[in-house]
């Protein structure tokens, strides 16, 4: 008998996702509304949203954090899972980023790997 865990066989949220979350509007050019890759402190919201549906409720405050992929590879390195496979994709789980210009950036994720 053999166990094999694996991380991740849903697709996550891409951290390149979170760059519009502000609200950046390509034709305005806010670049004042992007999200930095590299910031580190916790944003809030008070929503829900059901993924099939795309219907949007009120929530109690949730938080995230901004995940670089480095942060999360190295996480998973540093726990001695072997990465089998890593694919991107440009769905947005969070039914958010509709207009066809999201459609060429990364928004989702699939990883694989098992314990060593």
């Amino acid at each position: 008998m053999w166990l094999c865990t694996l991380i991740s066989i849903t697709p996550e949220i891409h951290p390149f996702a979170y760059f519009f979350d502000k609200g950046f509007d390509f034709k305005k050019q806010n670049t004042e509304d992007i999200v930095s890759y590299f910031e580190k402190s916790p944003h809030s919201y008070k929503h829900g949203l059901d993924y099939i549906g795309k219907i949007e409720y009120e929530a109690k405050e949730c938080y995230w954090f901004m995940h670089k992929i480095s942060d999360i590879l190295n996480a998973i390195l540093c726990n001695d899972v072997e990465i089998q496979e890593m694919n991107e994709y440009n769905f947005d789980m969070d039914g958010y980023l509709e207009a066809e210009v999201f459609t060429k950036f990364p928004l989702s994720y699939i990883l694989t790997g098992k314990k060593k």
